[in-house]
């Protein structure tokens, strides 16, 4: 009866491990591809870094309805885009030349169509710092 006990919890435990990591889990900070610098909310009022040619990946998540202001277009550029956004990313800009630019958006409540929906704005700055 003991060794059935320990097969059965050891049975259990794999089965809930399987099952947990099964689900989609979300990810705290997209990983960035080469050549990419990914700017989340844990950017908020911080610098990040970049070279010219890099891709600037901003992940803001989808927790809110975010409205990004346009990149510079000197320092930071909105390429052609011909490809659809991984979920939670509001866009990717291009590294053009080096120099200093701000990313700024404002985010608001994702409120469902025709519902109440509660009027704020999460502000957010990150400057990028684009070296050769």
């Amino acid at each position: 009866m003991r060794i059935y006990l320990v097969v059965l919890a050891a049975a259990l435990a794999a089965a809930c491990g399987s099952v947990a990591g099964s689900g989609p889990t979300p990810s705290p900070s997209p990983s960035a591809p080469a050549g990419a610098v990914v700017v989340t909310m844990a950017s908020d009022r911080q610098t990040v870094t970049a070279h010219v040619g890099d891709r600037i990946q901003i992940a803001l998540g989808e927790q809110y309805k975010w409205q990004l202001d346009p990149p510079d277009g000197v320092v930071l550029t909105h390429p052609v885009q011909n490809y659809l956004l991984v979920r939670g990313t509001q866009a990717i800009w291009l590294a053009s030349a080096t120099g200093q630019s701000t990313i700024r958006a404002t985010g608001s409540a994702n409120c469902p169509s025709g519902q109440p929906c509660p009027l704020f704005a999460i502000l957010f700055t990150a400057n990028v710092v684009v070296s050769p």
